[in-house]
């Protein structure tokens, strides 16, 4: 049977005008139509009017392997019925997290989980801000939850401060003037040659300009970087995690280290990000202690010796991380961070015992 035909037959059985034959067909997994249709239509009569049918279609539905499931929530465009439905239905990690993963789902089947999902499922709850602030009964309902990780709770926490009392008081100081605005500086002219000055040196001059090319291509840079500071200053929370999402390079190196954890930890999930970004990250001193981590628990990145190589060399890199990575540096690389004084001394007499230990 043709897709058209296929889609016809699950919208005359999301209809409940369907004759009950077909209807009994669809419960049991046996009308004529392609993979993904064929769930549609069994997802259809889940609750069927008629008990028997509605049995039967639970029954067909439970024989389904949990592949199957995960993979027609990440390929079709499901509707939030049907996604409702699939999380009713399994508390299988790994379909439970495509479900919350998928751009279709609704606020209230979010959260309806949100009071009982655990394990990766809660974590990709937790870490889609964007949803969070658009729906703030998610944080509550995720408060309900027993199972919600001390992780979990400490970003809510900070969620709950930087967006609803900080931000508050942020847009009340912008209402009553006391946020001075931002002044740009004024560009400085250049001074016009004399004649006389046009007429000597020409060699000198050339080089003179060159020389003051670069200086004032150094400058600008610089101050396009202040500028975008200064800029990125003035935005909210929201704002920050937003252009952290999606912003340029440049502002993705200024948001890793901003003040709120979040904008941060949304820098390492963001669109176009680069291990090269990456690895000078791990070679940043004032990041938040928990960015050394996110990157360190990612296995893409960790298995890149230069990132394990940065991360082990921070100083400021917390010693849970950086003392399991040690094993994994060259001989050469164990030498130097063992003679390296910049380092904290468990690292160093990590880095000197499995120097030795690889020299046997």
């Amino acid at each position: 049977m043709g897709p058209g035909r296929g889609e016809d037959l699950v919208s005359l059985l999301r209809s409940r005008r369907a004759p009950p034959d077909i209807r009994q067909f669809a419960a049991r997994g046996l009308l004529p139509l392609d993979p993904d249709d064929r769930l549609r239509a069994l997802l259809a009569v889940l609750s069927d009017p008629d008990p028997a049918i509605a049995r039967t279609a639970r029954e067909s539905f439970g024989t389904i392997p949990l592949d199957t499931l995960a993979e027609f929530l990440r390929t079709t465009d499901a509707t939030p019925g049907e996604i409702e439905t699939i999380a009713k239905l399994t508390d299988d990690p790994i379909v439970l997290e495509r479900v919350v993963r998928h751009r279709n789902i609704s606020d209230a089947t979010l959260v309806a989980l949100a009071r009982s999902v655990t394990g990766a499922p809660q974590e990709a709850l937790i870490v889609n801000q964007a949803r969070l602030l658009r729906n703030p009964a998610l944080i509550d309902a995720l408060f309900e939850n027993p199972e919600l990780t001390a992780d979990g709770r400490r970003m809510l926490n900070e969620l709950k401060e930087e967006f609803f009392e900080k931000e508050a008081r942020r847009i009340e100081a912008r209402r009553s003037g006391r946020q001075r605005p931002i002044e740009r500086e004024a560009e400085l002219e250049e001074p016009e040659e004399t004649g006389d000055e046009a007429e000597g040196g020409a060699e000198d001059s050339a080089q003179a300009r060159t020389e003051a090319e670069q200086a004032g291509g150094e400058e600008e840079r610089a101050r396009g970087v202040e500028e975008l500071t200064l800029r990125i200053m003035q935005m909210s929370v929201p704002e920050r995690v937003k252009l952290a999402l999606t912003g340029s390079r440049e502002e993705r190196r200024i948001l890793v280290g901003d003040s709120s954890k979040m904008v941060g930890m949304a820098v390492l999930r963001a669109r176009g990000l680069t291990l090269s970004e990456v690895e000078g990250f791990c070679k940043m001193r004032h990041l938040d202690p928990d960015i050394y981590r996110k990157i360190a628990f990612k296995r893409d990145w960790v298995r890149r010796l230069v990132i394990v190589q940065a991360l082990v060399k921070n100083p400021k890199a917390p010693l849970d991380i950086t003392m399991p990575l040690v094993r994994r540096l060259p001989m050469r690389e164990l030498r130097n961070v063992g003679r390296d004084r910049n380092l904290p001394e468990a690292i160093r007499t990590m880095a000197r015992k499995t120097y030795m230990q690889k020299r046997k």
